[in-house]
């Protein structure tokens, strides 16, 4: 990793772990902690947001440049590296990584402390230094890491979920690893113009893969969730396609969620292109009507809507 990068991360409050591994207090663990408030995925499928830890095995390596991804970009900081490309020799063990993650989150807790003053409820902040749900998404492209699959049964094997997030552009992982929990296939456009526009792609045949990811996604038999990032004025056409889309893969759950103005992405677009919870509430109606799933919830404050194949949704215990 080039140390401007790490060093640039460093300043955002990223962990490093290894050589690219990387683990990010989330805000919601904070907020419920502090406030009481949750995240989205508590109110939609049961994830605890104070047990709940968000990491990346691999920070600097990612198939796009999305122009609406917080994650720093070469762009972003004036210099050149590898990004598509990773080695077993160059990655941590799986138990090693997992060991460094929940590290961590303990020293990312030591000032939620109660016993040191903070005003926290004492069971919550040691329910939360016993984390229960592993998000594998935060920067980066998961999927690059040749290790997923021993990733995913080190999460399970310490008694805890896994949430995997991938942008769809490798296939074939997604087919042979092991299943999360809950897989998320990321879609950020309706056709593959605006995909080319908006994503970047660094690899050749990146449309092509992410139909094929939707493909694979049907025959899965974990729970599976498209995420559809919603972008004013670059992505937010062609509902038709979308539908198109989603009916391909046909994932339990679709999450249209709006592009937030945060990170290295005020670079790249403006605050016009965060959409409000109205325009995102109005979309996920026209796909709705045009999928036949349900429009079952929504969280104003995080700008999602999640639509679902059925009425009744059976939410995650842990492992």
């Amino acid at each position: 990793m080039p140390i401007e990068l790490r060093e640039k991360l460093e300043r955002q409050g990223y962990h490093l772990l290894g050589k690219r591994g990387a683990y990010k207090a989330c805000q919601w663990q904070k907020k419920s902690l502090v406030y009481g408030d949750v995240c989205y995925k508590q109110k939609f499928y049961g994830i605890e947001s104070h047990r709940c830890l968000q990491m990346t095995p691999v920070v600097d390596k990612c198939t796009q440049t999305c122009s609406f991804c917080w994650r720093v970009t070469p762009h972003d900081i004036g210099i050149t590296w590898d990004q598509t490309s990773v080695s077993r020799e160059d990655v941590v063990a799986v138990d090693e990584l997992m060991d460094a993650v929940l590290m961590a989150n303990l020293r990312s807790l030591g000032g939620y402390n109660p016993d040191a003053g903070a005003d926290v409820s004492r069971n919550k902040y040691l329910e939360a230094r016993e984390p229960r749900h592993v998000a594998i998404s935060l920067a980066g492209e998961p999927t690059l890491y040749p290790l997923i699959s021993e990733l995913i049964d080190e999460v399970h094997n310490r008694g805890m979920t896994s949430f995997l997030v991938t942008n769809g552009t490798r296939p074939n992982v997604l087919r042979e690893m092991t299943e999360p929990t809950q897989l998320y296939v990321t879609l950020a456009a309706p056709d593959e113009k605006t995909y080319k526009t908006l994503c970047r792609p660094g690899i050749k045949d990146g449309w092509q893969n992410i139909l094929e990811s939707q493909e694979v996604l049907r025959t899965l038999s974990t729970r599976t969730v498209n995420r559809l990032t919603m972008v004013a004025r670059e992505n937010m056409h062609s509902p038709r396609k979308y539908s198109d889309l989603i009916l391909r893969g046909e994932p339990d759950f679709v999450e249209v969620k709006g592009y937030m103005f945060l990170g290295s992405s005020r670079g790249r677009l403006a605050s016009e292109n965060a959409p409000s919870h109205r325009d995102i509430r109005a979309f996920s109606k026209k796909l709705a009507d045009l999928t036949g799933y349900y429009l079952v919830d929504e969280q104003i404050e995080s700008r999602v809507v999640l639509l679902s194949q059925s009425k009744d949704i059976k939410k995650i215990q842990t492992l």
